[in-house]
């Protein structure tokens, strides 16, 4: 899992895993992108354009499988929109694999950039949204801004370059069950990084020869990277930021603090929280159905977890790490633009995004407290649990480009490292520093 949201971190986006997700300055989290607020609040020059109904196919290519595709997508765009038809095309997100679809003569009107932006730039498939969108006045006001942005900074030339399929979030998990055992208090809101962590302390301990951890690493580097708005390496360079930007060494602290904690971590151990010997882990929105069995019966295995918001920095109160987001992409070479962008409209609408994102447990793109409480309304696992804590604080606001450099940064292999050895931070920061430089070097080589 840890694997999936450091990739999320630094590739897509990098979101690759969804299901799957870039940042500078934290600057006031409230305000949208400039670009954007322009694109939503000036009148367009000419007449709002009407979408046409004339009949029309549309390919959609995801990773989901049409079982999993048709009940989400299949039926309530052909209910809303009857003169369209949907076809499903799986593809694995890679540019090899759309390429084979394209030798079959299979040409996806919209795919989901799960994998990142990399494999549509290498195919030549990105196609920018603004114009269209102001010619048949989309409306994005429903859209969290930190997704539009998230979304932007991929984009060397700042484009929206697709429109959001819902939102990734983080929350903090627990189980009373590890607590009460042991006599201590659950975690509560607006935790710092330096309490969870002394939170952490008192739980990781030996009894009745079980060694309970008090924090999974799981997803807690990728939160701090988000939390901090941060980029591995420059943009447009490449060169490796890990000695120049102080955000970097803050990150490392708090890991570094953790990784102290005697038996609190060990790599040869996966999934201590599921397994129920680990006190607490950072993770994302579906976490809970990953594990438990299925229906009743993970229900009744998770009944003493629930969550409360991710820990901030004590400079930084009551920041959430900021969100991450899958693209809806219409592809450059769709000849079937106009009704491809009818189509994300509507799904992109409270509607839509509350019935089959938020209800069934992912967040919707507004990412708003009032949608928040309806998280899993639909599935059993969140009943009773405390869903809003993952919608209740500001997001941090992403950087205005993203690197595409930051996919070659192995942050998770060098943590085992750094976790297993002797290594300071300092050094930790130079060993990784020249490692990436070379696998950066190499790529440009090719370029």
């Amino acid at each position: 899992m840890f694997t999936i949201f450091v990739t999320a971190c630094s590739s897509s986006d990098n979101s690759a895993n969804e299901p799957e997700n870039s940042q500078s300055e934290v600057t006031d989290v409230n305000n949208t992108d400039t670009d954007t607020e322009e694109a939503q609040e000036e009148e367009p020059a000419e007449p709002v354009k009407e979408f046409s109904n004339e009949p029309v196919t549309l390919k959609i290519a995801t990773p989901w499988g049409v079982d999993y595709f048709t009940p989400r997508m299949i039926d309530p765009i052909q209910e809303e929109f009857p003169h369209i038809t949907v076809e499903h095309v799986d593809w694995n997100g890679t540019a090899e694999n759309m390429q084979e679809l394209s030798a079959e003569g299979v040409v996806p009107d919209i795919v989901l950039g799960y994998t990142g932006q990399a494999p549509f730039e290498e195919l030549e498939m990105v196609f920018g949204l603004d114009e269209m969108i102001q010619e048949f006045g989309v409306d994005l006001s429903g859209v969290n801004p930190q997704i539009l942005q998230e979304l932007r900074s991929r984009d060397k030339e700042g484009r929206l370059i697709g429109l959001p399929d819902a939102g990734d979030v983080l929350a903090l998990y627990y189980n009373k069950e590890i607590f009460d055992l042991l006599g201590v208090n659950y975690p509560s809101d607006n935790m710092t990084w330096d309490e969870l962590i002394d939170l952490a302390k008192q739980l990781t301990v030996k009894k009745d020869g079980v060694q309970y951890s008090g924090l999974d690493l799981g997803a807690m580097p990728t939160a701090l990277f988000n939390q901090l708005s941060m980029n591995y390496t420059d943009p447009e360079t490449g060169e490796v930021l890990f000695d120049k930007d102080p955000k970097f060494a803050k990150m490392m602290e708090v890991l570094k603090k953790y990784f102290s904690i005697p038996n609190i971590y060990n790599p040869e151990e996966q999934n201590k929280f599921e397994g129920k010997t680990a006190a607490m882990v950072v993770n994302w929105h579906g976490f809970l159905t990953w594990f438990g069995g299925a229906g009743e019966e993970r229900v009744e295995y998770e009944k003493s977890m629930d969550m409360v918001p991710v820990p901030s920095f004590a400079d930084m109160p009551g920041l959430a790490p900021k969100p991450g987001a899958h693209p809806w992409i219409i592809n450059d070479f769709s000849e079937q633009k106009e009704a491809a962008l009818q189509v994300l409209t509507y799904v992109i609408s409270p509607e839509y995004q509350i019935q089959y994102r938020m209800r069934m447990g992912t967040p919707s793109v507004s990412l708003s407290q009032e949608e928040g409480a309806l998280f899993g309304a639909d599935d059993p696992t969140y009943t009773d649990k405390n869903v809003t804590a993952m919608f209740q604080n500001t997001f941090a606001e992403p950087p205005a480009r993203k690197s595409p450099w930051d996919r070659h940064v192995a942050m998770g292999e060098a943590l085992k490292k750094f976790a297993t050895t002797d290594l300071n931070v300092a050094e930790f920061m130079r060993v990784l520093k020249e490692e990436t430089e070379i696998k950066i070097k190499e790529e440009q080589s090719k370029q």
